[in-house]
């Protein structure tokens, strides 16, 4: 989205405050928790964008997100407690 207009049309019609989400962007603990989170992703050897973690598991590619969903069902399903 290199298109401003576009960018926020997209985020209008979904009815996010885009005003107030360009606004927060551009506050200093925003962008400091960017770094931070930029940093750890080329420490787990994240190369490109998008890039998904789940747990230690790296996907690449948006064609990866069947894959995460998947990955984030079993780990959520290994998770919840069993009663008796």
């Amino acid at each position: 989205m290199d298109d401003l207009d576009v960018f926020r049309s997209a985020f209008t019609s979904s009815g996010i405050d885009i005003e107030r989400l360009i606004a927060r962007a551009q506050q200093g603990d925003v962008k400091k928790r960017l770094i931070e989170l930029t940093t750890d992703a080329v420490a787990r050897g994240a190369f490109g964008s998008p890039t998904f973690f789940v747990g230690k598991e790296m996907f690449f590619g948006k064609d990866q997100l069947r894959d995460v969903e998947e990955s984030i069902i079993e780990q959520n399903s290994q998770c919840v407690p069993k009663f008796v």
